[in-house]
């Protein structure tokens, strides 16, 4: 009976004007908190780029000397979210949080949904709380402010999210000063080189360990708080010896993957900041480094790469804001075969205008230029527009 009520209750929640979108449940401190938006996007490349869909992750190489250019129009990134808020029992506050959009697949002109986030939380007054189920990676700290929905992947942005178990301890000194920790096991999401129908990094003995020390300072000048973190990962794929897709011999190779990654957020002024990434590490590909390639099979070794980001962030009113940017995945030439993609690079600009407190429209443009290993450049110049309605 009660999860029959659930579902009413956040049916009704859904059918409710922006404005009235929390309801709490009968006989209960729990509430349920509904959110998400509506988008429309398009874009256009000069050169196609991959995965041949709405957002970009590299340039593809043109054929014949020609330039195949490439328009999207869609709707996949509208998103649906539900927190789940409360109760509190003595020191411990609960919650949780539901999030999906639309890049599960299917036609152009019909979607399939899919799980972005989905974890409960345990938090405790002392400022040490516990996480459990997909959430964004441990080593995430900064995240770049962009119109392509691939966020930078595979051009110098690592991560996306994954199913783990996070423990986070916050230590305040003084009003003004915090250290965050955290700490994580995670699900080694890696793929099936062995070609034995299984996958990878879930074939290891033990999970990958994620960590994030952070320094949170507030700027009583600028009003806001800068953010210094060291962060990383450690885990490892392992491959079985196989014929013709039949497993013969169990663990006989294992590849590491790691990363070591450096973030910054700082505010300049009220209006004017900062922010960026760099990072090094081996066998990326699921993390979105090392421009989506992993380990080289033929090579047997993993593709050790470097990369970054940085962007300048202007917020001039309530309504308007601006980003200017450049990011870079730049894999190890040691560890390449020819043909293989050996650096992947990007200058951006943006804006983001509020017509509406629920309605935002957004611009963009990016250049952006892959290398191949013994191969020519691709490059494209990328133009996207939107517009977002959030409730």
């Amino acid at each position: 009976m009660r999860m029959k009520w659930l579902v009413w209750v956040a049916l009704l929640g859904m059918a409710m004007p922006a404005g009235a979108l929390e309801v709490a449940l009968k006989d209960t401190d729990t509430r349920l908190q509904i959110y998400g938006y509506i988008r429309g996007d398009y874009a256009r490349d000069s050169q196609a780029t991959a995965p041949k869909a709405d957002f970009a992750f590299w340039v593809l190489p043109e054929v014949d000397g020609k330039a195949d250019a490439q328009t999207h129009l869609g709707a996949r990134e509208t998103r649906l979210g539900l927190n789940v808020l409360g109760p509190t029992v003595g020191a411990w506050t609960t919650s949780g949080k539901i999030e999906v959009d639309f890049y599960g697949g299917g036609n152009p002109n019909s979607y399939s949904p899919r799980i972005r986030l989905a974890y409960l939380d345990l938090a405790h007054e002392s400022g040490f709380s516990f996480r459990a189920g997909q959430d964004w990676e441990t080593f995430t700290e900064v995240v770049p402010r962009v119109v392509n929905f691939s966020y930078l992947a595979d051009i110098g942005a690592l991560g996306l999210r994954r199913p783990q178990a996070r423990v986070t301890q916050v230590i305040r000194c003084g009003e003004l000063t915090k250290f965050v920790l955290k700490a994580a096991a995670a699900q080694t999401v890696g793929e099936d080189l062995d070609g034995g129908g299984y996958d990878d990094g879930a074939d290891a003995d033990w999970p990958t360990l994620q960590f994030n020390a952070a320094v949170h300072r507030t700027l009583v000048r600028v009003e806001k708080d800068a953010r210094l973190a060291f962060s990383g990962h450690y885990g490892r794929e392992t491959l079985d010896a196989t014929e013709e897709g039949v497993v013969v011999a169990r663990d006989v190779q294992s590849f590491a993957t790691w990363s070591a990654l450096g973030s910054l957020f700082l505010p300049l002024t009220k209006c004017l900041a900062a922010q960026g990434c760099v990072w090094i590490g081996e066998n990326l590909d699921t993390y979105y480094g090392g421009i989506g390639q992993g380990v080289n099979m033929e090579l047997e070794k993993g593709v050790a790469a470097r990369g970054g980001w940085a962007q300048l962030l202007f917020d001039p009113t309530q309504k308007l804001c601006f980003g200017l940017g450049y990011a870079v995945d730049d894999p190890e030439g040691k560890d390449l075969s020819p043909g293989m993609r050996s650096k992947n690079q990007q200058a951006f600009v943006n804006g983001f205008y509020k017509l509406t407190p629920q309605v935002t429209m957004m611009a963009e443009y990016a250049n952006m230029a892959t290398d191949y290993y013994r191969g020519k450049q691709a490059c494209n110049n990328r133009v996207q527009l939107a517009i977002r309605y959030d409730f």
